[in-house]
């Protein structure tokens, strides 16, 4: 069962199975702040073909989301837990 969580603005993180969460990168350019973005199947040069968002100003890229542990949470004390949902 999957449970929405924190993302950015307008999106929304997966859960996959309670170990793993999806979470969607905003289509802004981290590169020129330009919001001309595609959506593009790129070649990563490692034999790989990755969804990726692409600045059409000045041509960057980079994945549509990003997977992370969801088993480990490190929060803004430096304290830990092993289970996000102890």
């Amino acid at each position: 069962m999957s449970h929405a969580t924190s993302g950015p603005p307008g999106s929304v993180a997966t859960e996959l199975g309670g170990q793993f969460r999806v979470i969607p990168h905003e289509p802004i350019c981290p590169e020129c702040g330009s919001f001309d973005i595609v959506e593009n199947d790129i070649d990563t040069g490692d034999g790989l073909i990755e969804t990726a968002l692409t600045c059409r100003a000045c041509g960057t890229c980079w994945p549509v989301a990003c997977v992370t542990d969801w088993t480990r949470i490190i929060y803004a004390d430096h304290t830990e837990t092993a289970d996000h949902h102890a």
